[in-house]
């Protein structure tokens, strides 16, 4: 009984700041004080047979553009529009896609997760969804596209990688620093780890450089950073994925931030079930619990994964010799874990295995090293480890 009262108030909760926020969104757009709406694309992914769609429907709140944020006070009024969203749950979608369509309605945090089934001969690589909004009143509402990665034949397998820590700087172990990465900066100022761009990309070229092998992001960064997140990556050039992010605050299955990362595990599950039987390799960092995590992907899909790969960042005293006792886990199960500490040596095991073309390690090798030469000296301080 102790636990199923806690999850039964969250629940409760859950459902009283639902119907208020509804009731408060129809009073002011009855009184004209609301924004229009604004569907907002993610993208989505599956295969030649079945794919998802997703989007959210949310109050416009007018974020500036990129290069219109030109200070400090400018990235958090930006950054506070993000995050204090007006959901509209119940609202009705068109999605096209060729000559199908379909409708769907969003839930009530305002996402919208639609699988369908794709147009007759849909080949591998990125689509676009036509999306338009049916009710409540589309008038002023522009339509929008949301991708869509479909993994085909070509495909010799998928990547699924953590964001935080994995791809980008964040000091996710550091609650101010990953406080201010959070709220008061730009995907301009923000840096990701040196030579993941070239890393990436030939891990999505694949060893034939035209596989097109997907690549997905899994982080416990919320959903109102979508944006902030997929500019980063357009910046530096890292290959455009599928963002699988986490929903802040209440929802039916607790509060977050909070409770572990145990959403990413979720999320994991799903990417293996939808694109089976594609075989992954999966990225993470030493400082959360992505090597927890994916031991437990290896176990539940046995052959499924060709390798594991830890990026070494600051982290409490003990966890090398946890890292060590996961890796034989792993080995034991037939896969493999490797912890590095540079991206080029992640690239030199993944061109032994055949899993990048061997000329591509020089690339990686070259921008990690014009990475490093472009980081200042208060880069350099960063990453000193803080206790």
């Amino acid at each position: 009984m102790s636990r199923k009262r806690p999850n039964a108030l969250l629940r409760l909760a859950f459902q009283v700041e639902h119907h208020v926020e509804s009731w408060s969104w129809r009073v002011r757009r009855k009184l004209r004080l609301a924004r229009p709406p604004r569907i907002l694309p993610y993208r989505g992914y599956g295969t030649p047979a079945r794919s998802l769609v997703k989007a959210r429907v949310l109050e416009d709140r007018k974020v500036r553009p990129p290069w219109r944020r030109y200070t400090l006070l400018g990235s958090a009024i930006a950054s506070w529009k993000r995050y204090m969203t007006v959901e509209i749950p119940h609202a009705r979608v068109r999605a096209r896609w060729g000559d199908k369509t379909w409708e769907g309605t969003t839930d009530e945090e305002g996402f919208l997760e639609l699988w369908v089934e794709p147009p007759e001969g849909t080949h591998s690589g990125w689509h676009e969804v036509d999306l338009e909004l049916l009710s409540p009143s589309p008038k002023g509402v522009s339509r929008v596209r949301a991708p869509v990665l479909v993994a085909g034949r070509e495909a010799e397998l998928g990547v699924i990688s953590d964001i935080d820590d994995t791809v980008i700087v964040t000091h996710v172990t550091n609650v101010l620093k990953r406080t201010w990465a959070l709220f008061l900066t730009e995907h301009r100022t923000r840096l990701p780890f040196e030579g993941v761009d070239a890393f990436y990309e030939a891990l999505r070229q694949g060893r034939t450089g035209t596989a097109g092998n997907p690549i997905f992001y899994v982080s416990s960064s919320p959903w109102n950073l979508y944006e902030h997140l997929d500019e980063f990556l357009g910046l530096h050039r890292i290959p455009a994925g599928p963002l699988l992010l986490r929903d802040w605050g209440l929802s039916r299955t607790g509060f977050a931030p909070g409770g572990g990362h145990g959403h990413k595990l979720e999320k994991i599950r799903g990417l293996m079930e939808a694109l089976a039987p594609l075989p992954f390799l999966l990225i993470g960092d030493s400082g959360q619990e992505d090597a927890e995590h994916y031991r437990t992907i290896v176990r539940e899909f046995p052959g499924r994964v060709r390798c594991v790969y830890i990026r070494n960042v600051w982290h409490r005293t003990g966890r090398e010799a946890e890292l060590a006792r996961i890796a034989e886990e792993i080995r034991a199960l037939g896969s493999e874990m490797l912890t590095v500490d540079d991206t080029v040596t992640a690239a030199r095991h993944a061109a032994s295995q055949g899993w990048i073309r061997g000329q591509e390690v020089a690339e990686v090798q070259a921008h990690q090293r014009e990475d490093l030469e472009a980081r200042g000296p208060l880069d350099a301080l960063d990453r000193e480890p803080t206790g």
